[in-house]
């Protein structure tokens, strides 16, 4: 494949987001990618895109005759339901293929690192569909930290009531809001956005306590609400909250550090930088509480995020063809997941978990659960 090249892509599964992918990749708005085949089994979804994608893209029924005809390809999009995604990445990767998937890495931690390991082995691209990494706000907030703004970090907070979903949306696909179809609930869905810049922004803790009432809003086995406690290097601690099941929208996420506080409330950041470090000035102060420091404010409101898809897959096609850095890299699903899956084995166990986790124990776990879901 030369660089002028553009990278013919294969989708894997046509429901609600690959109707996206697919159209995006059919009016032309991928300028680097051009769509040659897809696979769907229902009769419904292949009758979709035999009416609305062009007669060029081969269309099959399973990714069995999908894999069976690699030479139409250079890549794979999957779009299907997590317990799929590891299967399938693998596969492609034994093809040579490059691999762009949809969040998260799988169910458990135990798929993302084959995933990972098929990875390494095939000497492919491998991309994850955290698209957030995109939006003004996020970048914003990582440069910010990467200037040090903050000096040395000492606590983080976020609290998440965003993702409200109704029993609708649980009921919409019989994988959905379980143990056996989804692996969990709130966390490894909407959460997995949420835990990715976390770990884009932080790196991964030493220590995870997740306090998870399952089942509080709906009536499922699974989260729709999280309270994580964790633990960083040098005494840095971290709550982060996330509710699927609360009306009113809350998005807050506050970074203290000994030079300054982030704080970001939707596109909004408000930063207040100190006169003095906060550790110095209270060693030396003269007096007993904050009289002798300055706090200055500053605000900051962000653009909308806009074609956050597209510019994941126009940066998709510039690693394959021009070795560019990939937004959000595969190996980074896999923190994604091993957060998830650490705060549910924490919450199982009812005590405080180090990481990283054992990924055989937790399978282990996650299968029993996936047993007794509906005994």
């Amino acid at each position: 494949m030369n660089q002028s090249t553009k990278v013919r892509i294969a989708l894997i599964g046509v429901v609600s987001m690959g109707k996206k992918y697919a159209m995006m990749l059919e009016m032309g708005k991928i300028s680097n990618l051009t769509l040659t085949a897809v696979c769907c089994r229902s009769q419904e979804n292949q009758n979709w895109v035999m009416e609305n994608l062009s007669g060029s893209v081969s269309l099959y029924r399973s990714s069995e005759e999908l894999f069976a005809h690699p030479e139409e390809y250079d890549a794979v999009l999957i779009v299907t339901p997590h317990k799929k995604h590891p299967e399938l990445a693998i596969r492609a990767f034994e093809l040579k293929k490059h691999v762009f998937c949809d969040k998260p890495a799988g169910i458990s931690l135990l798929d993302a690192q084959k995933m990972e390991q098929a990875h390494k082995e095939s000497g492919c691209k491998y991309a994850m569909m955290f698209h957030n990494r995109t939006y003004p706000v996020l970048k914003k907030v990582k440069q910010l930290l990467e200037d040090g703004f903050v000096g040395e970090l000492k606590r983080i907070q976020l609290v998440n009531t965003i993702y409200y979903r109704t029993e609708f949306y649980h009921h919409s696909s019989d994988w959905r809001s379980s143990w056996h179809g989804e692996g969990g609930g709130a966390l490894i869905n909407q959460g997995q956005h949420i835990l990715d810049y976390w770990q884009w922004f932080f790196g991964m803790p030493n220590t995870i306590y997740a306090s998870i009432p399952f089942g509080k809003y709906n009536s499922f086995a699974v989260d729709d609400e999280a309270t994580l406690l964790m633990e960083y290097p040098n005494k840095v601690t971290a709550t982060f909250i996330l509710s699927t099941g609360e009306i009113p929208r809350e998005e807050i996420l506050t970074i203290v550090g000994t030079k300054g506080r982030i704080q970001v409330t939707g596109n909004e950041i408000e930063l207040t930088s100190y006169s003095r470090d906060s550790i110095q000035y209270g060693k030396d102060a003269k007096t007993n509480s904050r009289e002798e420091i300055q706090q200055t404010k500053e605000l900051f409101i962000c653009n909308e995020p806009k074609e956050s898809y597209e510019q994941m897959l126009l940066n998709f096609g510039d690693a394959i063809l021009r070795g560019k850095p990939l937004i959000a890299p595969g190996e980074d699903g896999t923190k994604a997941l091993e957060l998830t899956n650490a705060a549910y084995f924490s919450a199982f166990l009812g005590e405080r978990v180090s990481l990283p986790i054992d990924s055989y124990e937790y399978e282990k776990l996650l299968e029993n659960k996936i047993e007794n879901e509906n005994i």
